[in-house]
């Protein structure tokens, strides 16, 4: 598939999924001269488990720094507080209505061709939310009045794949796999690097976002590769 001069709309529950998740596809875009907008629905701070303290300014700082290093054209964070606020406890409607036309990198005003969505097979909250919300927010329309991009994927996260694979919620099955070289490897580890404040080791670390792509290159013959589930491609 020629990914050249399209526009991705990555639409990430918390700052950090766009990396974990989205890297591949981001990075392929960029490179093919298309254009790249991250819609981040949730930002707080909160105590981590060794007593340091996370401040809104710290996530929002990293989440500057990682959009200049992928070359993001443009990224927004539709909720930050001092604490944690989980979009589960959002109303489903106001998180549409977000995605659909309110933001100001809306489906209906970037117009996206392509865009990505968290896997509704997460044991985190927050992600099943943000799926049910886009998959809404994406339903087909009449073009006359919506715009109906001709990629919708969703896109897995590093440290549920095991944990979820045995699970009640079901397991992410791919279809669609974004190739990745070694360099491709490094540079995403770079990238979730800036995300200093939320490293987890094992978890959400190098070591765990080489692992998986080394699992999902291997089902496909390669050495590494990024997986997503199709939703709606056409031509």
């Amino acid at each position: 598939m020629n990914l050249e001069k399209e526009k991705l709309l990555v639409i990430s529950p918390h700052a950090d999924d766009e990396v974990m998740g989205c890297f591949g596809l981001i990075n392929k875009i960029k490179k093919g001269g298309g254009q790249v907008y991250v819609q981040i629905l949730s930002l707080g701070g909160f105590d981590k488990f060794e007593g340091t303290r996370i401040t809104k300014e710290d996530w929002r700082n990293e989440v500057s720094r990682v959009s200049k290093f992928l070359n993001i054209d443009k990224y927004e964070i539709a909720h930050y507080h001092d604490e944690i606020i989980h979009i589960d406890t959002m109303p489903q409607q106001e998180l549409i209505e977000l995605l659909g036309f309110r933001s100001k990198i809306a489906i209906s005003k970037i117009k996206p061709t392509i865009v990505a969505i968290p896997t509704i097979f997460s044991t985190h909250q927050d992600h099943t939310q943000a799926y049910k919300v886009a998959i809404a927010a994406l339903r087909p329309h009449s073009q006359k009045t919506s715009h109906l991009p001709h990629l919708v994927v969703s896109y897995e996260s590093p440290e549920y794949y095991f944990w979820s694979a045995a699970s009640e919620f079901g397991k992410f099955s791919p279809n669609f796999y974004v190739n990745l070289s070694k360099n491709d490897v490094n540079k995403k580890i770079k990238a979730m690097n800036i995300y200093k404040t939320q490293i987890r080791p094992e978890q959400r670390d190098g070591s765990s976002l080489t692992a998986l792509a080394r699992i999902r290159g291997n089902e496909i013959g390669l050495d590494y590769a990024e997986a997503y589930h199709v939703h709606r491609f056409f031509i």
